[in-house]
């Protein structure tokens, strides 16, 4: 079943991709970013560190890490991303890698990294958080660690209806149970107010979930912080800083005994 998921959803990206296309090869050729500066901080220096993007899309977030000196590759599902993303790259002049893979079934070769990033609307595409995690832990260096910035799973469930007005669109602990039925207003860029657009199978994961199986794979903690964002929830006025919009998880592969042992000597 999950392998249909997957491919369906391929299909899906591969058909609205051309609708979004990101920031343009010269906004990074002129040194902009698409980082936000809570993930710059929690991030801290990325120079010369190998950094890894699940689920890139067009490149906007690789080419902002390889602004910062990292040596950064970008994998994504959609043969229709990548090909974006390695335009924008070569326009912009900015050396990036990009290869075309399932976040859970990634080549051989990809380990060994410093910072592993997923950012806005990835981790909703996960099907198996435990699988997940112990993957991710698996490719990072010791001492390195995941950075996870997202939406909020409540901004995910709520939809609003009107001023002052919302409505319960989806079940907050739906966890492993395949969300068919996705309200519009957080549908991806290009399916949004289209009536062609492909149908879509995301997921609805707790913090708590994912920062649970992150531990159960043997990472550290480092930060966890949620935060609003008003223009996530139009039309209820002042209301809506007093909702959660987005969250922030850091966790750290610990550097192992033998590490240290060799740093020492």
């Amino acid at each position: 079943m999950l392998t249909d998921i997957t491919e369906s959803n391929r299909a899906g990206w591969n058909q609205i991709h051309s609708a979004r296309p990101g920031q343009p090869a010269s906004y990074f050729a002129g040194g902009g970013s698409t980082l936000s500066a809570d993930e710059l901080a929690a991030a801290g220096s990325v120079r010369d560190r190998r950094v890894l993007q699940l689920a890139c899309s067009c490149g906007d977030e690789v080419l902002s890490w390889a602004q910062l000196g990292a040596v950064v590759t970008g994998v994504d599902i959609s043969e229709v991303a990548l090909e974006m993303a390695r335009s924008k790259s070569a326009a912009a002049g900015i050396p990036a890698d990009f290869r075309r893979a399932d976040m859970l079934a990634l080549p051989a070769d990809l380990t060994g990294f410093d910072l592993i990033y997923l950012s806005w609307g990835a981790i909703c595409w996960v099907p198996d958080l435990t699988v997940f995690a112990t993957l991710i832990a698996s490719r990072l260096a010791p001492g390195g660690s995941i950075l996870l910035a997202d939406h909020h799973p409540v901004w995910e469930v709520l939809a609003v209806q009107g001023p002052g007005q919302l409505t319960v669109a989806a079940d907050y602990f739906g966890r492993s149970t395949p969300r068919a039925t996705i309200e519009n207003t957080k549908l991806p860029t290009g399916a949004r107010d289209n009536p062609d657009a492909p149908t879509f199978t995301a997921f609805v994961w707790p913090p708590s979930d994912i920062i649970t199986a992150l531990l159960a794979a043997g990472l550290t903690l480092s930060a966890f912080q949620e935060s609003p964002v008003a223009e996530m929830y139009p039309a209820l006025g002042p209301m809506a800083t007093h909702l959660p919009a987005v969250y922030l998880i850091k966790a750290t592969r610990n550097v192992s005994h033998e590490t240290l042992q060799q740093v020492a000597e």
